[in-house]
C-alpha cells in the first residue's frame, strides 16, 4: 500500500513537472516572438532619413525634436552628460553641453550635442564642478544634480557616431550614396560630405572614423 502511494505521488510530481516545463516553454516562445518583433522594429528605426520638416532621423533619434531622455531610450543606454569648453583653435570652439554614450549595442560610441541657450550654459557653469583640464586644453565640468535633470529634457541638436568597425570610402558610398564633395586636409583627414542627409564623415587612417550628423539646413559646419 505504501509503495502504491509513493508511485501515485511520483506520478503527480512528474505531471506537475511536465506542466511546469510546458508553461516555461510557452513563456519562452512568447518572449522570443516579442523580442524578434522588437528587434525588427528597432532595426527599422535605425534607418537614416529626412522627414518633410527637414529633420534628420538617425539611430531612432530625431535631431531637433528628440530630447536626451528619448535618445537614451532609443540607444538603450544611459549617457554621461557634462559641460565642455573647447579652446579657440578647436573646431568645436566654445562652451558645449554634450552627452556621451561610451558603448551602444556593438561598442560604437555616440556623442550628442544638446541644444542649450548660451544663458543656460552660463548658469549651468556657475553650478557645475571645478573644470578638469585635459592635455588638449579641453575643460570638462560635471553638472549639478538639478541641471542633470534639466539636461534630460533638452533636444538633441547634433549626433556624432564613432563606429567600432573600420569605415572606408566604399562603405560610406554603399550606405549613404555618392558624396557631394571630398576634402583632403593637411593632417591626413578626409571629409566626405552628404548634405542631403546632413552628414559629414571624417576618415583618418590613424584614428577612428567620425560621422557627424545634423539637420540638413544646419550642415554648414562640423559640430
Amino acid at each position: 500500500m505504501k509503495n502504491i502511494q509513493l508511485e501515485s505521488q511520483q506520478k503527480r510530481s512528474d505531471r506537475f513537472g511536465l506542466k511546469l516545463f510546458l508553461v516555461v516553454l510557452l513563456i519562452t516562445a512568447v518572449v522570443f516572438a516579442w523580442s524578434s518583433l522588437q528587434y525588427r522594429q528597432h532595426n527599422q528605426d535605425r534607418d537614416t532619413w529626412v522627414d518633410k520638416e527637414n529633420k534628420l532621423h538617425v539611430l531612432g533619434i530625431t535631431l531637433g525634436e528628440s530630447n536626451l531622455r528619448q535618445a537614451e531610450v532609443a540607444l538603450q543606454s544611459r549617457s554621461d552628460v557634462a559641460l565642455y569648453i573647447y579652446p579657440l583653435e578647436n573646431p568645436k570652439a566654445g562652451m558645449k553641453l554634450e552627452a556621451y554614450f561610451p558603448a551602444i549595442a556593438d561598442h560604437t560610441e555616440v556623442i550628442l550635442l544638446l541644444d542649450a541657450a548660451p544663458e543656460l550654459l552660463r548658469e549651468m557653469q556657475q553650478r557645475a564642478t571645478m573644470p578638469h583640464i585635459y592635455p588638449n586644453l579641453v575643460a570638462r565640468s560635471n553638472l549639478a544634480p538639478s541641471d542633470q535633470l534639466v539636461s534630460q529634457q533638452l533636444h538633441v541638436r547634433k549626433l556624432t557616431l564613432l563606429p567600432s568597425i573600420t569605415i572606408t570610402p566604399k562603405i560610406l558610398s554603399a550606405r549613404f550614396g555618392k558624396p557631394t564633395s571630398i576634402s583632403k586636409l593637411k593632417d591626413g583627414k578626409v571629409i566626405f560630405t552628404f548634405p542631403a542627409i546632413g552628414l559629414n564623415a571624417t576618415l583618418n587612417k590613424d584614428d577612428r572614423a567620425q560621422l557627424h550628423f545634423s539637420n540638413p539646413q544646419q550642415n554648414a559646419s562640423i559640430l
